[in-house]
């Protein structure tokens, strides 16, 4: 059982977590990515499509110094290109994102067209790959496993970063190629783990209501 101490511990980390957008050059000890992704491996995942291939998740932990980021960090400029062109599709007509599009496609437009990095001399970059499944469910398995992963780096009072494009890299060949699993067969997330410049501050809360329902 979980005592009242617990609980209060749990909610101070959660009201810790925030997303960092600059990193020192200080790379996380291996031991505490190693406990990073111990937490990521507990997540819950379609338990029925896991017993299609031998090893269900996989992760790739790339440093600072490994060519693989520049490659990265080109390939996300690449998807965000072709993520914003589908969305300017779309918005011809959608409603919504006609009236709410414009934030989410000025950020793909500064990465795509003016070269922006979406993350900066990382100094240590976890990808995560999942097994698509019959379910598809990857992307909601991968979103457990990134929470974990952020609530434990929180706890080990280190700074996280979600590089959400990575999401759409699942038909990318040369992405694919570049950790030898199949194009198509995988859904991808990824995160940047190390130590922030300067304070985060606490995450601002969402505008929210609840509602207990009779």
């Amino acid at each position: 059982m979980f005592t009242k101490e617990d609980n209060l511990i749990f909610d101070r980390i959660i009201e810790k977590r925030s997303t960092c957008r600059s990193f020192t050059e200080q790379i996380p000890s291996k031991e505490d990515i190693e406990k990073i992704i111990e937490a990521g491996k507990l997540a819950p995942y379609a338990s029925i499509d896991a017993k299609a291939v031998d090893v269900f998740r996989h992760f790739y932990v790339i440093f600072h110094d490994d060519p693989r980021m520049d490659v990265i960090d080109r390939l996300i400029k690449e998807q965000s290109a072709i993520d914003l062109n589908r969305r300017l599709e779309e918005k011809k007509t959608d409603p919504f994102l006609q009236e709410n599009g414009e934030r989410v496609e000025k950020l793909w437009e500064n990465v795509a067209k003016n070269g922006e990095s979406t993350f900066p001399n990382p100094p240590c970059m976890i990808v995560v790959a999942e097994w698509r499944g019959a379910r598809r469910a990857e992307r909601q398995s991968l979103a457990h496993l990134m929470e974990n992963m952020w609530l434990k780096a929180t706890a080990l009072n280190l700074d996280f970063q979600i590089i959400s494009v990575t999401e759409n890299m699942v038909d990318n060949q040369e992405f694919c190629d570049m950790f030898h699993l199949p194009v198509g067969m995988y859904g991808f997330h990824a995160c940047v783990v190390g130590y922030a410049k300067n304070s985060t501050g606490r995450n601002a809360r969402c505008t929210s209501e609840v509602h207990f329902e009779a």
